[in-house]
């Protein structure tokens, strides 16, 4: 693994904060991190990010939408043309899944119909914000809290906004966090293995329950990590939040794409999760 490309990518980005919202998660140093502490920090981040995504304080009246919120999710948020925003561009096809491009860091994603797929800032967030498919306080907090996150760093994220989903308050997200600095060998475990031994150091109350070296169908290598961390939501509701963390090595750096769902929903999602991955290319 290599530390030794350029500066640290902060990934915190107001995960301090996040972090603050969600009981048993480390709050991240001001210091600059060293080599040694590089791994640990950045597992604890990208994991933090994703667990706070349902837990933060519930928005103003002002940035709720008054509508009534509809009894399921519904594919008519994001523009059928392209939009471009921070070099991606994300795409709705025929079938009604979407293409995320990520000209920047040279890859590309099929993302499935059902979930709300926006990028920081970008056209579609503004329009999710606004429609009435969002209006469930839980889906607005998860909305509100990556406003203002890097587009460089966080380069995608995804909502199952279903409400029978919606489990204590807490939505299923995947995240995508682009790393430039970082370099994750595939060629054995040794890498996965490092990562997965830095999280429970790293997040209190975090179980890794497995880790794997796998390969899509086209025979690109990734590593998996799953883990698994009690926690409490804003509504009250104690849960157990299942996370995915899948690697994959790119031109530059690697990405980190990270399912966070509930035990409840584990096997009803997972799947869509792992279509996204088995669509992962990386572009010349």
């Amino acid at each position: 693994m290599n530390f030794k490309r350029g500066l640290w990518t902060l990934v915190t980005l107001g995960m301090a904060a996040l972090a603050c919202a969600v009981p048993g998660l480390p709050i991240g140093s001001s210091s600059p991190p060293t080599p040694d502490t590089r791994l640990e920090r950045m597992v604890a981040e990208t994991v933090s990010a994703a667990l706070a995504l349902t837990q933060q304080p519930t928005p103003t009246a002002t940035e709720a939408p008054s509508a009534t919120p509809a009894p399921t999710a519904t594919n008519t948020l994001i523009a059928a043309a392209p939009t471009q925003s921070a070099e991606s561009v994300l795409d709705k096809n025929a079938d009604g899944s979407y293409s995320f491009i990520d000209l920047a860091a040279k890859y590309q994603v099929t993302v499935p119909m059902q979930w709300l797929t926006v990028r920081v800032n970008a056209p579609e967030y503004d329009a999710a914000m606004l429609s009435p498919d969002t209006a469930n306080p839980a889906v607005q907090r998860s909305l509100v809290t990556v406003r203002n996150l890097d587009a460089n760093v966080f380069r995608l994220f995804m909502f199952d906004i279903a409400e029978e989903h919606i489990d204590g308050g807490f939505v299923t997200n995947i995240n995508f966090v682009w790393d430039q600095q970082m370099e994750v060998s595939l060629a054995s475990e040794a890498d996965i293995k490092g990562l997965a031994a830095a999280l429970p150091a790293s997040l209190q109350d975090a179980e890794v329950v497995a880790t794997e070296l796998k390969a899509t169908k086209s025979e690109i290598p990734y590593g998996a990590i799953v883990a698994r961390t009690p926690a409490l939501t804003q509504d009250g509701v104690q849960i157990v939040v299942i996370q995915k963390l899948v690697y994959l090595d790119l031109p530059v750096g690697t990405l980190n794409i990270t399912l966070s769902t509930t035990e409840t929903w584990q096997t009803t999602v997972e799947p869509s999760f792992d279509e996204i991955i088995e669509s992962f290319i990386v572009l010349e």
